[in-house]
């Protein structure tokens, strides 16, 4: 039977499943990452700007000390902004804007000289300091915040042609270096319009403490904006391939774990039909819990069968021996009740009443063989003195063997022997075994009673002889209703020697018959555990 791909089956859930997990586990990695990314950037973007407020704060303090006009300071934040690559907006004491930089556009022109008539434009903001063929580079001074100067050569194009030769004018500008050190751009990217969206405020104060006014910088270099976005995209495009690889990880999965689920199934329903011959065969698994699983399958299918097989063999059995007493009884009756004379009648009516008799033997016997063979459980054996019990035994049997002619001899070891069984079940077993053996033992023959041990093991046998059995009898002597073809004149239901190995094999043991033909006797030997 083939499994239906429906949202309760395994081979559907499982490869979700999996998906959900890779899910999961993608959005969680994912998350924390991004959120350490821009956490880390973040703060490289506030210490930029404050590394550059500091810097900026004593000049400018300076400067409006001094009671700069509004062109010239304009002029100064304009290029300080343009090296810092922020916005710079200075405001006076009473919050009034005296100068603002505006948003740093991502390809400025500064003037270098007023005398020069010569403009140098920075290339594009992000364009690094590459060598372009037609640039040169001029040389610009920068200090940080612990006084230490360094210059670092930037390349400028000359857009418009000087009358002369361009001046080696130096720009002395004090701005913080960046964490790539002393460049232009603070941090590679290649979208200038992305900026940061902090913003620093220092306060300006005069030498006596009056406020000046306040320093704004804002739109900074956006550190790792790029980094960030690359990342992100990476992590989606890793994020697909893991949960597909996941889902298809799955569903290979489910398919090694319904393969013997499936197999099991069919072998089930195979069953359910009526076949119960049908095995599981996992011979290509290597999983130890299905390959578990099917022998315990197996062996349950084995043990149905053989007991399914036994009861139909037994009613079929139980039926045709149950007939033959019945159709005797029924026959007797008729006949009695069809006599007219009294002493015929009674004749039939005995007859009638020993057919009853030899039906209420045997459904004794199949009622203690049923539940004797339904009751596996040890739970109420204890410990047994076996060599009382046999001598108790054979003291009943003695006594009836002595009074038929027939002599009885018992042998006991000296040391006690001690088992775990049911007192009940054992002396049973010894007295259909013994009852055999008066029934087929004929007068002036010998029955013998032994108990002996070896090792770990109690041996009891009982011998006679007696008729004997044919060795074509021999391996079926307990089997159910099974009787020897030289016991037919004997009576009996064929159970007694069935209820004796059923109650030896309850208790771990196993019960043995030999004989070396008919006429020649035959012996009958028990073993059972000895109690530890």
């Amino acid at each position: 039977m083939v499994m239906t791909m429906n949202r309760n089956s395994i081979r559907w859930r499982l490869p979700v499943s999996y998906g959900v997990v890779a899910l999961l586990a993608a959005l969680s990695l994912g998350s924390v990452m991004l959120l350490v990314l821009r956490s880390y950037y973040a703060q490289q973007e506030q210490d930029y700007l404050l590394r550059n407020a500091l810097a900026l704060q004593p000049i400018l303090e300076e400067v409006l000390q001094s009671e700069p006009q509004e062109g010239p300071l304009q002029d100064q934040i304009d290029g300080l902004a343009f090296l810092s690559q922020t916005q710079i907006r200075v405001l006076d004491a009473r919050g009034q804007i005296l100068a603002d930089s505006g948003v740093p556009a991502p390809d400025q022109v500064v003037e270098v000289s007023d005398a020069s008539k010569s403009k140098w434009s920075i290339p594009p903001f992000g364009s690094g300091p590459a060598d372009v063929p037609g640039e040169e580079r001029k040389p610009i001074l920068i200090y940080d915040n612990n006084g230490e100067s360094g210059s670092v050569a930037l390349p400028f194009k000359e857009e418009i042609d000087s009358s002369g030769p361009a001046p080696q004018t130096a720009m002395i500008l004090p701005v913080s270096a960046s964490p790539y050190g002393y460049v232009f751009v603070p941090a590679p990217q290649s979208d200038p319009t992305r900026r940061s969206s902090y913003v620093v405020n220092l306060l300006l104060t005069a030498s006596d403490a009056t406020k000046l006014g306040e320093l704004e910088l804002s739109n900074g270099p956006s550190y790792g904006a790029d980094v960030i976005s690359s990342v992100s995209n990476a992590w989606l495009i890793a994020s697909v391939f893991a949960i597909a690889i996941a889902a298809l990880v799955g569903w290979f999965m489910s398919k090694r774990v319904t393969r013997p689920v499936l197999a099991l199934e069919k072998a089930t329903r195979q069953m359910e039909q009526g076949d119960l011959s049908v095995r599981v065969d996992l011979h290509d698994e290597r999983q130890q819990e299905f390959l578990s699983l099917a022998n315990s399958f197996n062996g349950m299918a084995g043990q149905v069968e053989q007991t399914v097989s036994t009861l139909r063999a037994f009613i079929a059995d139980a039926a045709h021996e149950l007939h033959t007493p019945l159709t005797a009884l029924q026959t007797n009756l008729e006949l009695a009740s069809e006599e007219k004379n009294a002493s015929a009648r009674t004749r039939y009516l005995s007859r009638a009443q020993e057919q009853g008799h030899r039906l209420e033997a045997l459904v004794k016997s199949l009622l203690d063989l049923s539940r004797i063979e339904a009751v596996q459980a040890n739970h109420d054996f204890v410990p047994l003195d076996l060599n009382q019990l046999v001598n108790e035994i054979s003291e009943q049997f003695a006594s009836r063997a002595e009074q038929s002619d027939r002599s009885f001899r018992l042998d006991l070891p000296g040391e006690k022997i001690i088992v775990d069984g049911n007192e009940l079940q054992i002396k049973q077993v010894l007295a259909n075994l013994l009852e055999n053996a008066l029934k087929f033992t004929p007068e002036n023959e010998s029955i013998t009673l032994g108990l002996d041990y070896l090792n770990d093991k109690a041996i009891i046998t009982i011998s006679d002889t007696g008729i004997g059995i044919s060795p074509d009898d021999l391996p079926h002597m307990f089997e159910r209703f099974h009787r020897g073809r030289n016991a037919s004149e004997y009576a009996g239901n064929g159970l007694g020697l069935a209820i004796v190995k059923a109650i030896v094999e309850n208790h771990a043991g196993r019960v043995e018959a030999q004989s070396e033909g008919i006429g020649k006797g035959s012996t009958f030997t028990v073993i059972l555990p000895i109690h530890p």
